[in-house]
């Protein structure tokens, strides 16, 4: 197993991975619902290093979480947390960088992830869990920022083939794209849970304006907004009940898209003292666990 040393914040620019050193660490930490309530207790700071630690997302049945770890400032592996052993494992060992790691929707033991190979390209990829059966996902788009899964055989891409970034609805059979946006979008989106909708941010116009998630639907290609971030805000993460979370100056804010009455964000933990300032969030399936993020200066 690799050792950990130092991990950058990956930056984006054209078709390259450029990495700014960054310390970031991610933390696991226990949601509880109680009289529609929302707690979260018992922050668990499952990386303790001066390493670039990111981007967690949770295994299917919520025992596993899988993140990126980089050891110096020009390469990235993936690696896998066993929640209840306390176990991490590394599963790429390679002179590419991957990033994004994902449980593919089809695939019970595969895991898709952005490689950044070694003339620059940025492509998708699968993997067994095991470290076994690499091959790519999108052999002619080169370009691949950022994604997630709609369905067995669709993402949401945020693509860098031009001068402006667009945003994709991307089909893996037969490999062709439909164009959502071109510029004023954000990195982050996510399928909406238990629909085939997928969530992404529109960027606000103005340098102290809110960003805010929209939805868009494929069978029909609608696209509607359906919340406003809280200012400085551009992550976020879905619960499976239709709650969104996001951080905000060290503080866990949840906003019940279900509540027909008055949807507003709502402090559900102040973090400061433990924590500090985190960005980044993803939650299990069932709800009882969210892994955070933290950073330390300014935001990555």
């Amino acid at each position: 197993m690799k050792n950990i040393l130092l991990l950058p914040l990956l930056l984006i620019t054209g078709h390259l991975a450029i990495a700014q050193q960054r310390t970031t660490d991610i933390w696991l930490l226990d949601v509880v619902q109680k009289e529609g309530k929302v707690s979260v207790l018992n922050p668990y700071r499952m990386t303790d290093n001066d390493h670039y630690d990111n981007q967690p997302c949770f295994s299917k049945d919520g025992k596993f979480l899988y993140y990126v770890s980089m050891p110096d400032t020009s390469q990235s592996d993936l690696y896998e947390f066993d929640i209840r052993k306390k176990i991490i494992r590394q599963i790429t060992n390679t002179p590419e960088s991957e990033y994004q790691p994902q449980p593919i929707p089809y695939a019970k033991t595969k895991l898709s992830y952005v490689r950044v190979e070694m003339e620059k390209a940025q492509k998708l990829w699968e993997i067994n869990i095991d470290g076994s059966g690499e091959d790519y996902l999108t052999p002619n788009e080169d370009s691949v920022g950022y994604y997630c899964w709609i369905n067995d055989t669709t993402i949401g891409a945020y693509m860098l083939n031009g001068p402006t970034p667009m945003l994709q609805q991307f089909d893996m059979v037969p490999q062709q794209a439909i164009i959502l946006m071109q510029g004023g979008f954000g990195r982050c989106m996510a399928k909406i849970p238990g629909t085939g909708l997928l969530s992404y941010v529109v960027l606000a116009k103005e340098k102290e304006g809110k960003h805010s998630v929209w939805q868009y639907d494929m069978t029909n290609e609608e696209r509607m907004p359906m919340l406003e971030l809280p200012v400085g805000v551009e992550d976020f993460c879905w619960g499976p009940d239709g709650k969104v979370y996001c951080g905000n100056k060290g503080k866990i804010l949840m906003y019940d898209t279900r509540n027909e009455d008055n949807p507003q964000w709502v402090e559900v933990a102040d973090l400061t003292e433990n924590i500090g300032n985190f960005y980044r969030l993803s939650m299990n399936s069932t709800g009882d666990k969210i892994a955070l993020v933290s950073f330390k200066g300014t935001r990555p």
